[in-house]
């Protein structure tokens, strides 16, 4: 019978440098396909913008090419850690939900 490996929950390893995504989270598909329209609409402003500033500034194209490749991960990793701290507010609301249990009486 083969067995399933249970999920490691978010909160289990910091994330790195505080913004930078954690593979393993993002290699989930079911968070891929939540992240593609995110992606989606920053990328649509904002390489347009990245070429204007480029052309208009003289930057060199490396620049535009090492941007362009940046701005991904750090969006995944303000995404990523804005779950992360929505987790922590959930599990601490229901921590100070949950009633304390009282000690059982010693006769």
């Amino acid at each position: 019978m083969s067995e399933l490996r249970a999920r490691r929950h978010l909160l289990d390893r910091p994330q790195r440098l505080g913004f930078l995504p954690t593979y393993w989270f993002w290699s989930d598909p079911e968070r891929e396909v939540l992240l593609r329209p995110l992606i989606a609409a920053i990328a649509l402003p904002l390489t347009p913008l990245l070429f204007f500033m480029m052309v208009k500034l003289q930057w060199p194209m490396w620049t535009l090419i090492a941007v362009s490749g940046l701005w991904p991960s750090l969006v995944c990793g303000l995404v990523e850690r804005h779950v992360r701290a929505e987790l922590r507010r959930r599990a601490l609301a229901a921590a100070l939900a949950e009633p304390a249990a009282l000690p059982a009486e010693q006769k």
